[in-house]
């Protein structure tokens, strides 16, 4: 079954990133600071994703102390959702069970899609450079509409929620003070997902502080469509790119980056739950640009097993301008 996604925030939400809470100064008593993301992590939604479907399956066992599978509804479970966390560094295409394929995260309002995308448009590409580029405005500071010519900045969407506060038992120097968001004037995240169950709307948690978020679940056939009016290769989600030299793969390029990494292993309802995160690498955020990429920056692009969580996802015709 496909079905269009959306999730509305019910309150202010925390996106990891680069900035998480940690000790500034000493480690017992440091200020902590952290800064939501704008958007999670697609490892966060799979798993968000897989969450949901085990508990409207009823194979998720959730109690106060925790929430776990029981040993009778383990092997069920391995169906609907496989056995394995998302692996960036796999180099054969996972198994998420019933879940087939997701794609990138993108905002929607009425009906809408909005992407994130360089403003490309603005400072056109000639002759090496950007035309009448300003470097003191914020290039990437652009998201547009898929179906007109809208362009809104991030404080178009999204609204900066900040709180401070004071470590418990954390001494004198034990100040906090982290930066959420929520999303204006109708926005919603949304995403477009091909899988075999009969998905239900629900409210879901997703977050550094498992915000709340109103998941409505409609079936469609829609995709996320977007064709730059130049021609260039626009990334649509976050991407694994392996190439190290870069430049010699396009003619221009207008990136950021953006790191990225996973928790390894299991929750415990009993036991002391003590993380440990994958390798960090750096992805090339979305909304990048690439002019005229070379054959071998989209086949390293085409990485199937990304593309399955919606990463490596972008939008690029050879040839069109």
């Amino acid at each position: 079954m496909k079905y269009r996604v959306t999730l509305k925030p019910l309150e202010p939400f925390l996106f990891g990133g680069e900035n998480t809470f940690g000790a500034l100064g000493d480690k017992e008593n440091g200020t902590y600071l952290v800064q939501s993301r704008h958007f999670p992590q697609q490892s966060a939604v799979l798993g968000m994703l897989k969450k949901e479907i085990m508990t409207q399956a009823g194979v998720l066992t959730r109690k106060i102390r925790g929430e776990w599978v029981d040993k009778a509804n383990k092997e069920k479970a391995k169906e609907l959702v496989g056995s394995e966390k998302f692996d960036i560094f796999a180099t054969q295409e996972q198994n998420f069970g019933v879940i087939h394929n997701l794609s990138a995260l993108f905002l929607i309002k009425e009906g809408d899609a909005y992407i994130k995308k360089v403003d490309s448009d603005t400072y056109p590409y000639k002759d090496g450079l950007l035309q009448d580029y300003n470097p003191k405005k914020d290039i990437y500071d652009n998201f547009v509409s898929t179906k007109g010519n809208q362009k809104l900045t991030t404080s178009d969407i999204f609204q900066a929620v900040e709180q401070t506060g004071n470590k418990k038992n954390g001494g004198d120097n034990s100040l906090f003070k982290k930066t959420a968001y929520l999303l204006k004037d109708g926005f919603m995240f949304a995403f477009d997902l091909d899988v075999d169950f009969d998905l239900q709307s629900s409210i879901v948690t997703l977050g550094a502080d498992r915000s709340k978020f109103l998941m409505e679940v409609e079936v469609s056939n829609d995709t996320l469509e977007y064709s730059d009016k130049n021609g260039y290769l626009t990334l649509l989600s976050d991407a694994y790119i392996t190439l190290t030299d870069i430049e010699k793969h396009c003619e221009f390029a207008i990136t950021s980056e953006i790191s990225f990494q996973t928790l390894q292993n299991k929750k415990h309802a009993t036991k002391h739950n003590k993380f440990e995160k994958s390798k960090k690498v750096n992805l090339y955020e979305k909304g990048s640009v690439f002019i005229n990429p070379s054959q071998d920056l989209l086949q390293n692009l085409n990485n199937k097993n990304c593309q399955k969580i919606g990463l490596n996802r972008y939008s690029y015709k050879q040839g069109e301008k």
